[in-house]
């Protein structure tokens, strides 16, 4: 399952989605505190002038319009144990080769787990993934990662960036796709873009590109004729293939895929192509012959002039 992120056009004619998970704007190594915890956590304003909400009730609340209160899948065999290692880690059951070294000096052995968790049991992305309880059973703000949830056992992290690429990263699934920041985002922290609960995002929102749809400071490409194209369809650097997306409705970056299946102990079948995902690979620069080139497939014209 591939997990997009929107690019930056306003809320109200963009749709958002969703990807990573927790961190307050600012210092990358800063912790989570109630405080921020409820405004989100990446400058979002929308809170001020409201009443104050309980921060766990509220992050409770935008966590269930996220994709990880929405994290069921199945493989094409009908099986999702492995899966639920990312996408339900309080539910997946772990094998000798997945638990770590340090483990194996007991000599215990473990069952083989079931390969299929239905999806009334499915536990999704919950708040204990990524935050400890104490005694009493209360969330803490700090952030860190639930390794082994059987032993309910956490590793620390440094920054909220290092705790989403414990799954957002494909080393666990190799027909997944890496998130890489590049470009001008070099070095940002995952939530200085994503909502930390709900992990929605949109670039003009906040403190970042407020004002790229100013109706007194036009910019070249931001008018109503590409409502429908992303932020990252034209400022992309990454060079990845550009179109729109039925499904999405909207324009997007393709990645190139390429995935390979064994079949039996010597034959493997390699499935190329490309699939949208949403680069974080981006600059400012943006050509319209990218798009705008001769005997496109879009019917676009050849070449534009700026206003």
């Amino acid at each position: 399952m591939v997990l997009l992120a929107a690019g930056c056009q306003s809320p109200e004619s963009q749709p958002t989605s969703i990807e990573e998970v927790t961190e307050v704007q600012g210092d990358p190594g800063e912790k989570i505190t109630p405080e921020s915890e409820s405004d989100g956590g990446s400058g979002n304003k929308e809170s001020e002038g409201k009443p104050d909400l309980d921060p766990i009730a509220d992050a409770q609340q935008l966590w269930k319009t996220s994709a990880h209160a929405n994290a069921f899948v199945v493989d094409d065999q009908g099986k999702n144990n492995s899966c639920a290692q990312c996408h339900a880690p309080i539910n997946w059951k772990p094998t000798l080769d997945d638990i770590p070294e340090t483990c194996l000096v007991c000599k215990f052995e473990l069952e083989e787990p079931p390969p299929f968790i239905s999806e009334n049991d499915w536990t999704h992305v919950p708040c204990l993934v990524c935050h400890e309880e104490d005694k009493k059973g209360n969330i803490q703000p700090e952030y860190t990662w639930l390794e082994i949830p059987a032993l309910e056992e956490y590793a620390s992290v440094e920054t909220t960036t290092e705790l989403c690429l414990k799954c957002h990263e494909a080393s666990k699934a190799p027909e997944h796709v890496t998130v890489v920041v590049g470009g001008d985002h070099t070095g940002m922290q995952c939530t200085e873009c994503h909502q930390p609960h709900s992990s929605t995002t949109s670039c003009d929102s906040a403190d970042c590109h407020p004002d790229v749809f100013s109706s007194t400071d036009s910019i070249v490409g931001h008018d109503e004729e590409h409502q429908d194209v992303s932020c990252v369809a034209c400022h992309d650097s990454a060079g990845w293939e550009v179109g729109p997306d039925e499904e999405l409705g909207y324009w997007i970056t393709y990645i190139p895929w390429v995935y390979e299946i064994n079949v039996g102990e010597a034959d493997t079948i390699v499935e190329t192509g490309i699939i949208p995902f949403t680069s974080h690979e981006i600059v400012l620069e943006a050509p319209c012959e990218r798009c705008h080139f001769s005997e496109n497939p879009w019917g676009l014209e050849e070449s534009v002039e700026a206003p």
